[in-house]
């Protein structure tokens, strides 16, 4: 019986963990309302292990956006600019405010501090205005080729998914220099359980993509890997390391690839297949 009531109680435990992970990762990186929790490192610990949870509900949301649409017989391009808006609006811009951020630094051509201060500066700079049009148009560009299939939409909100893996896992693994910041204090609260979790949620989301449409699941593994060594040169040779910035400089730039490349999947299945 004290076994069993250990047991029970661990159990009890892990669950409580792991709403607090999901909770504390739905309050931080998007504006849909959850319960106030206790900020603390319990509460902390497995919050980049639930980020992709985060791009499961953008997920859900244009999936209920594609049958409104459907349901309204709305125009494609207005269907399309809704789910461009939607990711931005539901992590409330928080990635692309690193995007920005980062492109800001990225263009200054300055030495590594000044990068390192701009990333600091809440200001917007113009490469950052002329980054965010360019790349917002591109998306709605890759949203309007989207054929409006359930299998389609599907797999627009596995980019999601993916994407949070593919940031979390540079955010779990890739240096920090930082002494402050958020990146900072989620990475010496966190478990190492958080990469096992970003793990299982990358091969769940290719084997859904792979049932739905193998191509794309085969093209969305080099895109995942390309942004993730892209954002870790970039971290070191520009900013010698990992900042919270880069990691949402990291997730809405594989957004955009693995778009593409559902969009590309799309297109070469329709002309050879």
């Amino acid at each position: 019986m004290n076994n069993r009531s250990s047991g029970g109680k661990h159990f009890a435990g892990a669950v409580k963990e792991a709403g607090r992970a999901v909770i504390a990762a739905f309050s931080t990186f998007s504006v849909i309302p959850t319960p106030r929790i206790e900020w603390s490192p319990a509460a902390l610990k497995g919050m980049l292990g639930a980020l992709p949870l985060v791009g499961c509900a953008i997920g859900l949301a244009g999936y209920l956006w594609y049958l409104i649409a459907g349901a309204l017989a709305l125009p494609q391009i207005l269907t399309a600019a809704v789910l461009t808006i939607l990711p931005p609006a539901l992590s409330g811009a928080i990635h692309m405010d690193g995007f920005c951020d980062t492109v800001d630094a990225l263009c200054s051509f300055g030495d590594m501090e000044k990068k390192r201060a701009i990333l600091k500066d809440p200001h917007i700079g113009a490469f950052a205005a002329i980054g965010t049009g360019c790349y917002l148009l591109l998306y709605f560009a890759l949203c309007a080729s989207l054929p409006l299939r359930t299998d389609m939409i599907v797999l627009f909100g596995l980019t999601h998914v993916l994407s949070r893996v593919a940031g979390g896992l540079a955010s779990a693994l890739l240096p920090v220099t930082n002494r402050e910041g958020m990146l900072r204090t989620f990475r010496e609260d966190a478990s190492s359980g958080n990469v096992i979790a970003l793990a299982v949620f990358g091969v769940i989301s290719l084997a859904a993509a792979a049932v739905l449409s193998p191509l794309a699941a085969a093209l969305f593994l080099p895109a995942g890997a390309g942004v993730f060594f892209y954002v870790k040169r970039t971290a070191r040779k520009h900013f010698g390391g990992m900042s919270g910035d880069l990691a949402g400089f990291g997730i809405t730039l594989a957004e955009i690839a693995f778009l593409a490349v559902l969009v590309l999947a799309e297109r070469m299945a329709a002309l050879w297949f």
